[in-house]
């Protein structure tokens, strides 16, 4: 029986692939690692690929469509709005992501950020170290964050891990705005759930943003949602940079409409040095960190890997990201004994 090919495109070609080779052990498989530098040289790499890793980018419609025998293709990362869905959804390819890999880190952060803008750390840090003045009056009032309401928009793994921390630990308030979430998952974290996006921003004082950007979330937090939000509303982006229209983010940021944001992404990265945002006192900034962490960098190869392993084992992967496939996969009928077997996680 001929090996299955699993190409891994990344920025080298001499990863050891530990835990690529350890999820896999049980396959009959074949790793060919490929560094393509232009998308012709990605459209060849994965020709005849029975499964794709894809540590960077070359999703694009093109690539996937060169394909034509994948099962699966696999990100490392959380994001995948590098991928075309829709390119690999009609063309029977599973699309999977490293749901899990960093929810605690992405989590942390937002909770970091929240807790920093409202004890004002960074900025009065930066006051005493540039001017050495003592002024007190430009960061108050503070208001106790345990009697404020946190809104999250996005209930995944990641917002779920931010109500636990925020709602459970420091008692706020929460609401939730995922048209998507199961209603015993609202129940189970003890949440308020709203169905229109601007009742979160008008009752919020601390709007998180912790959703996949794609065409439903391109600029979901937008001109109309910075208008419904109180002035003392905190506004917190640990995505993707363009959930939020930057343009009218920045609007708000400098007519008043609201009093501050942490932001770890932006909608060009890296940021452009000149970018507004980077010179108000009331903006809190990353480098689009919030996934980073020493058990983060193993568990992305992990989970990419197990993802893998499962379709290449017939079975329908955990964080496979396009259930509507399934329809797909009988007709392409390249599973010999898995009739029946692969089925979305819903079905």
């Amino acid at each position: 029986m001929t090996k299955q090919r699993v190409v891994v495109l990344g920025p080298n070609t001499d990863d050891p692939l530990h835990h690529e080779r350890a999820e896999m052990a049980d396959l009959d498989v074949e790793f060919i690692q490929e560094s393509p530098q232009s998308e012709g040289e990605a459209i060849e790499a994965v020709r005849g690929a029975d499964a794709i890793m894809m540590r960077g980018g070359w999703g694009t419609e093109q690539v996937i469509r060169a394909a034509d025998q994948a099962k699966v293709l696999a990100v490392y990362s959380h994001g995948f709005n590098h991928i075309d869905v829709d390119a690999a959804t009609d063309m029977g390819i599973i699309v999977t992501n490293g749901a899990g890999m960093c929810a605690e880190e992405v989590s942390n952060q937002a909770v970091t950020m929240a807790l920093a803008l409202n004890r004002q750390v960074v900025q009065t840090t930066n006051q005493l170290r540039d001017t050495g003045n003592w002024d007190r009056s430009p960061f108050l009032p503070i208001e106790p964050i345990d009697e404020q309401t946190l809104g999250i928009v996005g209930f995944g793994n990641i917002g779920r891990q931010v109500a636990r921390k925020l709602g459970q630990g420091w008692r706020m308030e929460t609401l939730v705005y995922d048209p998507y979430v199961a209603p015993w998952i609202i129940r189970e974290y003890n949440v308020e759930q709203v169905f229109e996006i601007n009742e979160l921003c008008e009752r919020s004082d601390y709007i998180i943003v912790v959703v996949p950007l794609n065409t439903e979330t391109f600029h979901m937090i937008g001109a109309e949602q910075f208008d419904h939000m109180k002035e003392s509303a905190y506004y917190i982006n640990v995505c993707r940079g363009s959930v939020t229209d930057e343009p009218a983010m920045i609007e708000a940021l400098k007519a008043g409409k609201i009093r501050g944001a942490g932001l770890d992404v932006f909608e060009q990265e890296p940021v452009d040095p000149k970018n507004p945002l980077l010179q108000m006192n009331n903006v809190i900034t990353a480098m689009h960190l919030a996934g980073a962490s020493t058990r983060a960098a193993w568990l992305a190869p992990q989970r990419a890997s197990q993802q893998v392993a499962a379709v290449l084992r017939g079975e329908w992967p955990s964080a496979g990201q396009n259930p509507e496939v399934t329809a797909k996969l009988e007709a392409k009928n390249r599973m010999p004994g898995s009739a029946g077997k692969i089925n979305s996680a819903d079905s």
